[in-house]
């Protein structure tokens, strides 16, 4: 949890320093195509994990990471509309109160669309929303799989214009997507997926 909450701080005070030596540079009031990149912390709440021996349990897991990337087109006017992917991983440590082995891991393909908030400004805060897929499964005390499952996404975050072409952001992301059924001998089980995750990114305007 330490190494990321630095990662984020460090993030933001990049944020400031570049947007300090970048005020005639406002790459957040661009319009055309850009890509992005992220990375930083998954941080998975207390999910559901449901088989028909045990009945349901608690899970409690280690602190993750997670990284992706986005394409997207910029209207100039704060709204952006993207295609972005996000893939995290975390481990296992506790199933019903009990030590537990494994990890879950989660792939996603969201459609989204984010407002920047001060578009014409160097510093803009921007909130968003995606609807989409995530692949989601592992690896949960024997019991393994994966699925393609419906998944929603909010991200609320602030966004730095460093150059005429590249911004830098610092984002929460809040992931659901439907449960996932694992297998294990013939029996089957339910893994309920979602994901708490702080990202630092960066952002290139291709035209």
């Amino acid at each position: 949890m330490k190494r990321w909450t630095l990662s984020a701080a460090l993030a933001f005070a990049g944020l400031a320093i570049g947007a300090v030596h970048a005020q005639d540079a406002n790459a957040n009031n661009y319009q055309g195509y850009y890509v992005s990149g992220v990375w930083g912390g998954s941080f998975l709440p207390f999910l559901h994990f449901t088989d028909a021996a045990s009945g349901l349990g608690h899970e409690h897991f280690d602190d993750g990471f997670a990284y992706g990337g986005a394409v997207g087109y910029n209207t100039g006017d704060g709204i952006r509309y993207e295609l972005d992917s996000l893939y995290q991983n975390s481990s296992v440590k506790s199933l019903a109160g009990s030590p537990a082995s494994g990890h879950i891991s989660s792939t996603g393909l969201m459609a989204n669309a984010t407002y920047d908030l001060l578009h014409d400004s160097v510093f803009t805060p921007y909130v968003g929303a995606g609807l989409g897929f995530q692949n989601v499964g592992g690896n949960i005390d024997g019991f393994t799989g994966r699925q393609w499952r419906p998944a929603y996404q909010l991200e609320a975050g602030l966004r730095a214009s460093v150059a005429d072409n590249v911004s830098l952001f610092g984002e929460y992301r809040f992931t659901q997507s439907e449960s996932a059924t694992l297998r294990n001998a013939g029996a089957e089980a339910h893994q309920h997926f979602s994901d708490h995750a702080l990202l630092a990114g960066v952002s290139y305007n291709l035209n």
